[in-house]
């Protein structure tokens, strides 16, 4: 049986920038996953670096939420076969969505993300995946003054943590888009965000990168692992004296065994491509239909918000039907690329932090989980974070608000 310093379960990008961070600092590793890096939640993303994130996601009003249940809302699904197993997380998110709740996490969130472009940056030029970072990233339209005016909570919060955007009318912003269609009131432009136009391959690229740099990679499902009685990680014929849980959504299933509960929900979203004539320089987040359309190597991405259900349930992409007719009303989108769409399930906490730490009742036994929609911004430096603890080295931010214990 091989031996290593850690083994990664999980090659997402959380996983993946955990082994680059730990092989840098002379760490022997194996990464695991049932299958290919970044096939999976890293995979189906919007491609969006958000280092401009000031605010988590909100439980939505009540109204909101009603006409959610009864599916008329294309900004979220709720399979109401499912819905008795997540409500204890829906009522917990519900309590932690107060204004000055979101404004707690939302500073707790912004060492993470506020230089997420420059983590992903550095590992973009060791792993040559620079040619897929766009720096026009992310603007928000909004198609009436009433929604414009609904989100001055979020401008306040930007603003007050110094964060770049800037505000155009609709003819100012055609100058910038002219592709786009005038049916909009307002735009706002993050100015310290950015894209990319494969997130998929990104992954892939620090993944080769980290068996470039004499990684290794297995194939095989990191649940089954299993810790010996002289401490060691054990399973596919390897074992490790550390094991990292980086399995996103999976996560769940090979913690509550071992007899930890973080309460991650799973929030499932969609995704398909069209194919365009005329160029889109930034992700256009519909804030008032509740999608994102994003350009990427493909054609144009469309990006759905949250469906709850259950992770193995079948896939329903009636989400993707429901805001294509406003797509179109905004971009000229021409026919679909692929014939159905993606699916894949983002793990959420309810406080939208990440977990990222020593798990409490297991020796050797680290957690990198819960990104919820900020995996693929925050997957780099939550790796850094987690290998600088791993290895004894000062963290460079404080690691305590996202401790497994707070729970």
């Amino acid at each position: 049986m091989e031996r290593f310093d850690a083994i990664i379960g999980g090659a997402g990008i959380a996983g993946v920038s955990t082994a680059l961070h730990l092989q840098r600092r002379g760490m022997k590793v194996a990464l695991m996953d049932r299958r290919e890096p970044g096939q999976e939640t890293s995979f189906g993303n919007a491609g969006i670096i958000e280092a401009s994130f000031v605010l988590p996601y909100a439980f939505p009003p009540l109204k909101r939420f009603a006409d959610i249940l009864l599916d008329r809302n294309p900004a979220a699904r709720v399979d109401l076969l499912f819905l008795p197993r997540i409500l204890t997380w829906l009522w917990k998110f519900y309590q932690l969505s107060s204004v000055h709740n979101r404004e707690i996490n939302g500073c707790l969130m912004r060492p993470l993300v506020e230089d997420a472009v420059t983590e992903h940056q550095e590992l973009m030029r060791a792993s040559g995946a620079e040619r897929y970072l766009c720096k026009e990233g992310r603007v928000k339209l909004y198609r009436s003054a009433q929604s414009f005016a609904g989100d001055a909570f979020e401008r306040e919060a930007l603003q007050k943590h110094g964060v770049p955007f800037d505000i155009y009318d609709t003819s100012q912003f055609l100058e910038i888009e002219p592709h786009i269609k005038p049916i909009f009131y307002r735009a706002m432009k993050l100015g310290s965000s950015a894209r990319v136009t494969d997130p998929g391959a990104v992954v892939q690229s620090y993944a080769r990168c980290f068996v470039d740099n004499g990684g290794t990679f297995i194939k095989g499902d990191a649940a089954t692992l299993t810790q010996a009685p002289d401490g060691m990680w054990c399973g596919a014929g390897i074992k490790a004296p550390n094991v990292v849980v980086a399995l996103g959504p999976w996560a769940p299933a090979m913690l509550r065994p071992l007899g930890y509960d973080f309460l991650i929900g799973q929030k499932r979203g969609y995704h398909q491509h069209f194919k365009i004539n005329v160029p889109i320089r930034h992700a256009i987040v519909d804030a008032d239909i509740g999608y994102v359309m994003s350009p990427t190597m493909r054609g144009a991405r469309i990006a759905t918000g949250a469906e709850f259900a259950a992770l193995d349930a079948p896939p329903n992409p009636v989400q993707i039907a429901r805001v294509l007719p406003f797509a179109r009303e905004l971009f000229a989108l021409e026919e679909a690329v692929e014939d159905i769409s993606w699916m894949g399930s983002r793990p959420c906490t309810i406080d939208s932090l990440p977990i990222v730490g020593r798990a409490p009742n297991h020796k050797g036994l680290w957690l990198n989980i819960g990104h919820g929609h900020s995996g693929f911004t925050i997957g780099p430096a939550t790796g850094k974070l987690l290998a600088q603890m791993m290895v004894g080295e000062k963290p460079f931010i404080d690691p305590q608000p996202y401790r497994a214990l707070r729970f």
